[in-house]
C-alpha cells in the first residue's frame, strides 16, 4: 500500500511542536510536546473567540437562506470551537493563577462540563502539558484541514504525516502522563505504588513477578526505592481522563478517516481511512455509532462501485462490521448496497466474492431487509447457483446456503426462490407449515405453474397433502391444490408417488360423485388431466384401483362414464382431458378392447366426430386422433359417421389445404382420411364429389418442392396425403372414382412418389400399393384392337381424293402393350409399363424397409398375372435386370411375405423366362438356401411358393401328372 503523505506548513506549528512523533495508543506513536507559555494560550483563546464570532454572524445574516447541510456544518464548527476553548482553560497550570483557587476550581469545573456529546474529558490532570488547536480562522473545517495539507505541501515545506493516525495526534496531541514508564505506551488501567509513581497495572505487576525470584528487595523501578508493600492504588482520576481521550481521539480519527474518503485523492488514501476505519470499528460500538452518524456507512455503499476490486473488498469488509446493529442494517437499506453487492457475487476474485456473501449474510440477519434482498434482480438465482456448484467454492456455497435460510422467513421470498427453480423451500413449508402457511404456499405454487412449466419431484407427503386439499371444503384452496397436481403429474416420474397416495380415488371421485354448486366445471376438467398424466406416464391401468368397490381404470365402469362424459355443450378442457385420458388408456390393449366395445355398443362415435369441429385446435387435434386410434376396430362406422355429418367431407377436404406452415391439425386431419378402411365406397364419393383430389395432388406438388418441409409435421402429413390419394385407387369400379383418376393421371403422380425424394419410406410403400391397384385395372381397361377385313374395300375416286387432302390428319398408329394385349396408355389404362413406374418399383427392392419391397414386389406381380401374357411380362421385366433384384430381395429379407411374393416371380421367371433368365435364376447360390429355410419355417403360403420352385428344380417329387424337367 502506498504511503500516504501529508504536510502541515511550518508557520501553523511552533518550534516548540515540532519534536519527532512517538507512539499512540494503537499506531504506537505519540507526540510528545513540551508546554505553551500563557502568551501563546491567550492568543489561542481570543483566536477561537473570533471564530465563534463570526460563525454566529454568519448564523444570523443568512438564518433563512442556508441550507440542512450548512447548518450542520457550522454546527460541527462551533462544537469544535467551544472544544478547543475548553481544553485551553482545562490546560491553565495552577501555579498561574497563584492564590486565586477559587479560579482554578471554576476554570477546571467549566472545563470538566465538556459538550453535550461526549467528545470532552470529563476529568483533568492537575499541571497536564499544553495542548495546541488547530482551528484557526483561516481553517475551520475539518475537511478544509486536511485539504490544504495536502495542497500546501506541494507549494511550501512542512510537517510530513505519513498516516491518518498521525494526523490525528497533531490534532488530539498526547500527554506524557498518560504513559507507562514501563512500557512507554498509553495506560489502560493506571495505578499508583507506594513510591508516588504511576504505572500501567499489568507492566507493574510482572515487574513484581520478575523480582519475586530474587533475593533483593522489591524497588521502585524509577525512583529505585525499595517498596515495603507490592500493593497499588488506582488512580481513577488518570485512568477517566485517558478513557475520555482515547474516546476523543478515536472520534477525531473516525473523522479524519471520512474526511479522507471523500477527498478520495489517490486509491492508497482510500484503502488506509477504510483500513482505519476498520480497526475503530473492532474497538467500541459507539465508534460504530459515529462513523453512521457522520455518513461512513452510507458513503462505503457508493464505494462499491469502485473500479478497484481491493477498495470494494475491503469497503465489504467494513460494512460487514457496521452493519452488525440494527442502525447499520437501516442505513445500508436505505442505499443501493444490496443490489451492488448481488453483482460482486459473481466476481471473479474469491476474496472479493467471499466478501460480498458475507456481507450479503450479515444483511440477511434482519428482518427488514429480507424483502429487499430477495426482490433484487437475480439475488435468489446467483444464490441458488453458488449453492448448487459446491465444488466451484464451498465457502461461498456454504454461506448462500445460510443466507437462502433466513430468506425463507419472508414468505414472498419462498415464491422468488420457486421462481428461480428452487422449490425446496416451498415444498418444506407446505408440508411442514401450519395451515395457514400451507394455504398461502399451495397458492404461490399454483400462481407459479399456471405461469411457468416447472419439473418437480414430489414426495408422498407432499402429494399427501395436495390431495388432502382437493378433498377440502375451500373453493380456493381445492382449485389450487388441483392446479398444482396438474402440473406435479404431468412430471411422468411423479405418477406413481401420487397414486400411492391415492390420487386417482380422488380424482375419479372428482368426476363422478363429487358435485358442488359453487365450483366451476374446469375443476373436474383439471381432475381429468391428472388422470390423463397419470395413465400417460405407463402405470397400469388393469391394477389401479379407483374406488372401495374394487373397480380399476380399465373397467368398463370407468370407460363407460368416461366416454359418456363426452358432450358438445360441455367445457372444452373437459373434453379435452377426457378424450386425453381415453386416448391414454387405447395403448393398453385390454382398455382399448373396453373402449370399442363401449363407443360401438352406445353410437357414442358421432360425439367424438362432432368434437372434430371445435374451435379449439388442442381439442379437434386430440379428437382426431382418438378416431384415427379407433378406426383400425370401427372404421366403416367412423367413415358412415363422417358421410352421415352435414358437410364435414366439405370440412375436412377444406381444412388439410394449407397456406405456408404445415401444422399437427393438418397433419392429423389427413392421416385419418389415409387410415380410414379405403374401401369405403361412401367417404371415398364424398371426398371425390368434394373436389379432395386436386386439393391433395396440390398438397404433395408442395410438399415435393420443398416449401414446408421445415415443418416437424411434413413427414406425416405427406404420408397423410398420399394415404388419401391411394385410397380413391381402391374404389375405381365406381365410374366418378375412375374417372377423377383418370383426369388427374394418378399412374403419373404415384410413379414419381416412388424414387423417395420427396418423402419418407411410407410415402413410398403406399405409391407402390396404389400402382398395384391401378395395374389390376389395367387388365379391365385395355382394348383390344379390332379385326381387320382381309379383303380391301374399293374406294371411290372421291374417297382417294379426301382422302391425298387430309394427309395431314391421319389416323394415329395404335401400339398393343405386350402385356396387356391391348392398347394401353397411363392416363387412361394406368399401365405400369407406358407409365415407366417399373423401374422405380424394382428400386424399391433394394431398399432396407421390407414393408417397402412387400408393396413393390405386389405391383409387379401384377405383370405377371395370369390374366396377362405371362411371357412378354417376364421378358419385359427381364430386361430391366428384374431377376437379380428379385434374387437380391430374398436374401435380405426373412418376412413371409416377402418371400412368397419373391417365389411367385421366381416360379414364372423358370417357367416362362428363356435360357438366359433361366440360368441367372439356377446359377444363384443363395436360392436353395432360402428355399429350404422357407419350407422349413415359413408360414403356409410361403412354404407352398418354395415348395412349387423346388420341384421345378427336381429338389421334390412332382405330384403331378405332368411337370417341366429344369436341369440345374
Amino acid at each position: 500500500m502506498d504511503t500516504v503523505m501529508v504536510m502541515v506548513p511550518t508557520d501553523i506549528v511552533s518550534k516548540e511542536d515540532s519534536v519527532e512523533s512517538g507512539r499512540a495508543i494503537m499506531e504506537r506513536q505519540t507526540a510528545r510536546r513540551t508546554p505553551a507559555n500563557m502568551t501563546h494560550m491567550l492568543e489561542s483563546l481570543f483566536v477561537s473567540i473570533n471564530l465563534a464570532k463570526d460563525l454566529t454572524a454568519k448564523c444570523r445574516g443568512r438564518a433563512l437562506q442556508l441550507t440542512d447541510d450548512e447548518i450542520q456544518n457550522i454546527m460541527q464548527d462551533l462544537e469544535n470551537v467551544i472544544r478547543n476553548i475548553c481544553d485551553h482553560l482545562g490546560s491553565i497550570p495552577a501555579s498561574a493563577l497563584g492564590s486565586n483557587a477559587y479560579a482554578g476550581v471554576a476554570i477546571r469545573s467549566h472545563s470538566r462540563r465538556g459538550y453535550l456529546d461526549g467528545d470532552m474529558s470529563t476529568d483533568a490532570v492537575t499541571d497536564r502539558p499544553n495542548r495546541r488547536s488547530v482551528y484557526d480562522s483561516d481553517m475551520p473545517r475539518l475537511v478544509n484541514f486536511l485539504r490544504g495539507m495536502y495542497h500546501e505541501s506541494h507549494e511550501s515545506g512542512g510537517q510530513t504525516f505519513n498516516s491518518l493516525p498521525e494526523i490525528t495526534e497533531y490534532v488530539e496531541p498526547l500527554y506524557d502522563g498518560f504513559f507507562c514508564p514501563l512500557t512507554n505506551e498509553v495506560m489502560t488501567d493506571p495505578v499508583t505504588t507506594e513510591s508516588g509513581v504511576t504505572y500501567d497495572r499489568r507492566a507493574i505487576e510482572e515487574h513484581f513477578e520478575k523480582s519475586a525470584d530474587s533475593s533483593e528487595p522489591v524497588c521502585c523501578p524509577i525512583t529505585k526505592m525499595p517498596l515495603q508493600s507490592k500493593a497499588v492504588v488506582s488512580n481513577a482520576s488518570l485512568k477517566s481522563v485517558i478513557s475520555e481521550w482515547r474516546r476523543r481521539n478515536e472520534a477525531m480519527r473516525i473523522r479524519i478517516a471520512r474526511t479522507a474518503l471523500s477527498l478520495s485523492t489517490t486509491e492508497a488514501m482510500v484503502l488506509e481511512a477504510i483500513h482505519e476505519l476498520k480497526l475503530l470499528a473492532k474497538l467500541r460500538g459507539e465508534n460504530k455509532k459515529l462513523m453512521h452518524k457522520i455518513g461512513v456507512t452510507k458513503f462505503l455503499s457508493r464505494l462499491l462501485d469502485n473500479h478497484n476490486s481491493q477498495i470494494r473488498c475491503d469497503a465489504l469488509e467494513l460494512l460487514c462490521l457496521l452493519i452488525e446493529d440494527e442502525e447499520g442494517k437501516d442505513i445500508i437499506g436505505k442505499t443501493k448496497a444490496i443490489a451492488r453487492t448481488i453483482k460482486l457475487l459473481s466476481s471473479n476474485t474469491t476474496d472479493e466474492r467471499h466478501a460480498a456473501i458475507s456481507f450479503l449474510l450479515e444483511l440477511s440477519e434482519s428482518q427488514i431487509l429480507l424483502e429487499s434482498i430477495g426482490s433484487t434482480a437475480g439475488s435468489i438465482l446467483i444464490l441458488t447457483t453458488m449453492k448448487i456448484n459446491d465444488s466451484d467454492d464451498p465457502v461461498a456455497a456454504e454461506k448462500s446456503r445460510a443466507v437462502l435460510k433466513n430468506l425463507e422467513k419472508c414468505s414472498q421470498n419462498i415464491k422468488y426462490m420457486a421462481e428461480s427453480g428452487y422449490l425446496e423451500p416451498l415444498l418444506s413449508h407446505l408440508v411442514e407449515g401450519p395451515e395457514e402457511v400451507q394455504m398461502e404456499m399451495v397458492s404461490y405454487l399454483s400462481e407459479l405453474v399456471l405461469e411457468q412449466e416447472l419439473t418437480i419431484d414430489v414426495t408422498k407427503s407432499t402429494s399427501e397433502i395436495l390431495i388432502k386439499m382437493v378433498c377440502s371444503c375451500n373453493t380456493v384452496v381445492h382449485k389450487a391444490a388441483l392446479n398444482v397436481l396438474v402440473q406435479l403429474s404431468s412430471h411422468h416420474p411423479n405418477s406413481m408417488v401420487l397414486v400411492e397416495a391415492g390420487a386417482v380415488l380422488v380424482m375419479v371421485e372428482e368426476l363422478f360423485i363429487r358435485k358442488v354448486d359453487d365450483e366451476p366445471v374446469s375443476c373436474k376438467a383439471k381432475a381429468a388431466a391428472i388422470l390423463a398424466n397419470i395413465v400417460e406416464s405407463g402405470i397400469d391401468p388393469d391394477t389401479t384401483e379407483v374406488n372401495k368397490e374394487g373397480h380399476v381404470l380399465s373397467s368398463k365402469y370407468c370407460i363407460y362414464n368416461f366416454v359418456h362424459m363426452l358432450k358438445c355443450f360441455m367445457p372444452d378442457d373437459l373434453n379435452l382431458s377426457i378424450i386425453r385420458l381415453l386416448l391414454a388408456l387405447t395403448m393398453f390393449a385390454k382398455p382399448l378392447d373396453v373402449v370399442v366395445s363401449v363407443v360401438r355398443e352406445n353410437h357414442r362415435g358421432h360425439a367424438i366426430v362432432e368434437l372434430m369441429n371445435s374451435p379449439m385446435r388442442a381439442l379437434s387435434i386430440a379428437a382426431t386422433r382418438l378416431l384415427i386410434t379407433l378406426s383400425a376396430h370401427i372404421g366403416h362406422t367412423i367413415a358412415e359417421r363422417l358421410c352421415k355429418t352435414q358437410g364435414q367431407p366439405g370440412r375436412l377436404v377444406k381444412s388439410i389445404s394449407h397456406t405456408g406452415h404445415v401444422t399437427e391439425w393438418h397433419a392429423v386431419l389427413v392421416m385419418l382420411l389415409s387410415r380410414l378402411p379405403h374401401r369405403n365406397i361412401s367417404l371415398n364419393l364424398g371426398l371425390v364429389q368434394e373436389g379432395a383430389v386436386p386439393v391433395i395432388l396440390n398438397g404433395i406438388e408442395e410438399m415435393q418442392n420443398g416449401a414446408t418441409r421445415t415443418s416437424r409435421y411434413a413427414v406425416p402429413y405427406m404420408e397423410g396425403l398420399v394415404g388419401s390419394l391411394v385410397r380413391l385407387t381402391t374404389t375405381l369400379y365406381n365410374p366418378t372414382v375412375l374417372q377423377s383418376a383418370m383426369d388427374h393421371s394418378l399412374a403419373s403422380v404415384l410413379t414419381e412418389l416412388l424414387t423417395g425424394a420427396a418423402g419418407s419410406s411410407e410415402v413410398q410403400r403406399l405409391a407402390a400399393v396404389g400402382l398395384e391397384n391401378l395395374s389390376y385395372q389395367s387388365i379391365k381397361l385395355s382394348q383390344l384392337l379390332p379385326e381387320e377385313d382381309p379383303r380391301p374395300k374399293k374406294k371411290t375416286i372421291f374417297k382417294r381424293l379426301m382422302d391425298s387432302r387430309v394427309h395431314s390428319n391421319k389416323i394415329p398408329q395404335h401400339y398393343t402393350c405386350p402385356v396387356h394385349r391391348g392398347v394401353c396408355s397411363t392416363v387412361a389404362t394406368f399401365c405400369l409399363l407406358e407409365a415407366g413406374a417399373v423401374e422405380g418399383l424394382l428400386g424399391c427392392l433394394e431398399h432396407d424397409n421390407s414393408r417397402v419391397v412387400e408393396a413393390a414386389l405386389g405391383a409387379l406381380c401384377t405383370l405377371l398375372d395370369d390374366r396377362v401374357n405371362v411371357e412378354r411380362g417376364v421378358s419385359a421385366l427381364t430386361k430391366l435386370d428384374a431377376v437379380r433384384r428379385v434374387l437380391g430381395a430374398l436374401r435380405r429379407h426373412r418376412e413371409n411375405v416377402v418371400w412368397h411374393k419373391c417365389f411367385c416371380l421366381v416360379e414364372k421367371f423358370l417357367m416362362h423366362g428363356n435360357d438366359r433368365c433361366v440360368r441367372e435364376v439356377t446359377g444363384d447360390r443363395t436360392l436353395p438356401t432360402v428355399l429350404v429355410s422357407a419350407f422349413h419355417k415359413g408360414d403356409a403360403s410361403a412354404k407352398q411358393a418354395a415348395e412349387g420352385i423346388l420341384t421345378l428344380l427336381h429338389k421334390m417329387p412332382d405330384y403331378s401328372a405332368t411337370y417341366l424337367s429344369v436341369e440345374i
